[in-house]
């Protein structure tokens, strides 16, 4: 089987600020890119014990999350500046894993929420749904067909996956105190819990259910921090200015849809 694992940095056991932790120049945040890549060949090693052939790594996180050098010899990594969706996955892959992942903009309990830019966006809605990353990327796997079959991150970031396939496996390595604050599992129990759950989830397969997308038309409408932001992007086609910090895209294709925003 062909796995896809989408990774970024905020959901990581031991990860819990955005200046030193997140952001290149952090104090640390190649200590926090070690974690991550340390927790995905924990998740490659529980693939392949369950006889994953082809297992694929999404370095997610925008300024780098994942170290090559440390990465897994049975993992190959997609990584780059310059990305757009659907970011390498296609058809082709049997499974979908969401790895170190973080809740939607505005959760309470949400450690690290935010909603593809920590800084630049405020809200965002998905066919008039409240959305993050998570809920993105469950629309993008059911476009192509394909079920994710583990999330990781911390509680408010799985308790937001459950709420698109309410049966997805998933491990909770740290519980949000606050946005910048988290009480976490030790890197070594967390990777333990990563690996035993991706073997048995990938094992599982059949019984996984897919995310289905709605009937078309598609609208993604985003509100910016900064009207600055909408300054940016009205002039791309397809989109629509709503007010001075909200934009709309819409598309009856679901990849166009994201495509035009990024």
């Amino acid at each position: 089987m062909k796995v896809f694992i989408f990774t970024d940095l905020e959901g990581v056991a031991g990860v819990a600020d955005f200046e030193s932790q997140t952001y290149p120049g952090g104090r640390y945040y190649e200590q926090a890119k070690h974690l991550l890549t340390q927790e995905t060949n924990a998740c490659v090693e529980g693939l392949i014990e369950a006889k994953a052939k082809e297992i694929i790594v999404l370095d997610g996180h925008g300024c780098g999350g994942i170290i090559p050098d440390e990465l897994h010899k049975e993992a190959r990594l997609i990584s780059g500046t310059v990305m757009s969706p659907p970011f390498g996955l296609d058809n082709s892959y049997d499974a979908v894993i969401l790895l170190a992942h973080h809740a939607m903009a505005g959760v309470e309990d949400g450690n690290l929420n935010h909603s593809y830019s920590s800084t630049g966006i405020f809200n965002m809605w998905f066919n008039d749904e409240l959305v993050g990353e998570i809920g993105l990327e469950f629309a993008l796997a059911g476009y192509f067909g394909i079920p994710i079959i583990l999330v990781t991150g911390d509680s408010a970031a799985c308790r937001e996956a459950k709420s698109y396939i309410k049966t997805v496996e998933t491990v909770v390595v740290k519980e949000g105190i606050n946005r910048r604050t988290a009480n976490a599992l030790s890197p070594g129990l967390a990777r333990e819990l990563i690996k035993a759950k991706a073997k048995t989830a990938l094992k599982s397969i059949k019984e996984m259910k897919r995310y289905k997308l709605l009937k078309p038309p598609f609208s993604l409408k985003i509100q910016f921090i900064s009207s600055d932001s909408t300054e940016r992007h009205v002039t791309k086609p397809g989109c629509l200015r709503i007010d001075s910090r909200t934009v709309q895209f819409k598309s009856d294709d679901f990849l166009k849809m994201l495509q035009l925003w990024i």
